[in-house]
């Protein structure tokens, strides 16, 4: 199955989720409820009888049941591993309005996802982590969909992230759906920030086939959204506006938009304005010689850089097999609207290539 079929079937395996979501929500048969003001003696099997805590209800449901989380304030942090099931999903969401996992400044993550399968994560907000509001890690068909994050990964205390926070962290996982999320003021605080440490508000590594829609992405410390080392990812219909990817050492270092290692990534139909540094960043740190890059219909105005390339061997832009572009707008950024830089390239290397 090719990398572009393999996103087609995902996109359909997300909508019937969205599905089975509206229907659950109505079955208080197939549903724990959680309240802030319940009690983990209940069992949570009725609105009169809720939970008082998320993590309880996770240790309890099963594949095809939805943790049905009624507005309050949730001080916890939950821990799901090892749970739920591909075929028939677990969903966890807020009901009658919004629930907020707040951390207060001093819990690791809200949600910390490790090899499961077969979740879905609605209608809640997470703020005050210090490492990410949501984390994804070594699991599959999963999703996170109309979550308001915010406010997390000041002070990171996974020394594998080099002290970067972020909103939404996708790590190592397979078949993940991120839309219609708010993400915002997520990133370290102000001392890692002064030695240029940054994060990221949704950020992928080492992942295949996923999915980044419709969210929109603002104001975080460093950059927007960032794909790393990840095969068949679409992004599209974003709005990043106003990251602070200005790390002083370097004038910038993220992006909107950051595009480095994997292949089969496409980038449509989004807006990048107004972030202090690249609308769009797009290398090869590495030298891991990717392909199949699309940009095609994006606008990137107000930044910094409309777009930055580098460390393809070859300016401005590397051959279209590695970058191919349609239909994108570059104009009116501060500084250049498309800056390209050759570094020392991957062999063979065009020494006749010149920065634009």
């Amino acid at each position: 199955m090719t990398a572009f079929l393999r996103l087609a079937v995902l996109v359909l395996v997300s909508t019937v989720l969205a599905g089975c979501s509206g229907a659950q929500e109505s079955e208080a048969a197939a549903g724990i409820y959680v309240s802030a003001n319940g009690d983990d003696a209940n069992d949570g099997r009725s609105r009169d009888r809720p939970l008082r805590t998320i993590s309880k209800a996770v240790e309890l449901v099963v594949p095809g049941e939805t943790v049905l989380v009624l507005p309050g304030t949730y001080n916890e942090q939950v821990e799901v591993a090892s749970k739920g099931d591909a075929s028939d999903p677990i969903i966890i969401k807020g009901l009658g309005g919004t629930p907020v996992l707040d951390g207060q400044g001093q819990l690791q993550y809200g949600f910390h996802v490790v090899d499961s399968e077969g979740l879905v994560f609605e209608n809640m907000e997470l703020r005050g982590y210090s490492n990410e509001g949501i984390g994804f890690f070594t699991s599959s068909d999963v999703t996170a969909r109309a979550l308001v994050v915010h406010d997390n990964g000041f002070d990171n205390t996974n020394p594998d992230a080099d002290r970067e926070g972020f909103g939404i962290n996708v790590d190592d996982c397979q078949r993940v759906v991120v839309e219609d999320n708010e993400v915002y003021a997520n990133g370290p605080g102000a001392e890692l920030r002064a030695n240029d440490v940054l994060g990221t508000g949704i950020d992928t590594w080492g992942s295949q086939d996923v999915i980044i829609r419709r969210n929109n992405v603002h104001d975080n410390i460093g950059g927007g959204i960032r794909v790393e080392d990840s095969t068949a990812v679409r992004v599209s219909d974003n709005t990043v506006s106003s990251n602070d990817a200005d790390a002083s050492k370097w004038e910038w270092w993220d992006a909107g938009l950051w595009i480095d290692g994997g292949s089969d990534v496409v980038a449509a139909d989004n807006r990048f304005e107004s972030n202090l540094g690249p609308g769009i960043q797009v290398s090869d740190e590495d030298r891991q010689l990717p392909k199949g890059y699309v940009l095609e219909n994006n606008v990137s105005t107000g930044n910094y850089y409309g777009i930055y390339v580098w460390n393809f061997g070859s300016c401005p832009y590397p051959p279209e097999d590695v970058l191919r572009l349609s239909g994108n707008d570059f104009a009116g950024n501060s500084r250049q609207d498309v800056l390209c830089e050759v570094l020392p390239c991957p062999q063979p290397c065009d020494d006749e290539a010149e920065d634009e």
